[in-house]
């Protein structure tokens, strides 16, 4: 069931609540996958391989539908 405007935004606010543990792609050994991370809350929002040509995503999929319903600036 979809969660209402009041619901995602407090889920929001929960993700950008909880701490991640952030990947630094600069430590990894050639090869490696990229991490990227979500503008808005932070939590992961791509894992790419390492030779990808395409621009990762900058909203993670929950945030990503949030904008999508305008529910996020």
């Amino acid at each position: 069931m979809p969660m209402n405007k009041e619901e995602a935004l407090k889920a929001l606010a929960a993700r950008r609540a909880t701490p991640v543990a952030r990947i630094d792609n600069s430590s990894l050994p050639a090869g490696a996958p990229m991490y990227y991370y979500c503008i808005s809350c932070g939590q992961t929002a791509d894992v790419l391989p390492e030779s990808h040509f395409s621009a990762p995503r900058k909203l993670c999929a929950a945030c990503r539908d949030l904008k999508d319903l305008g529910w996020l600036e």
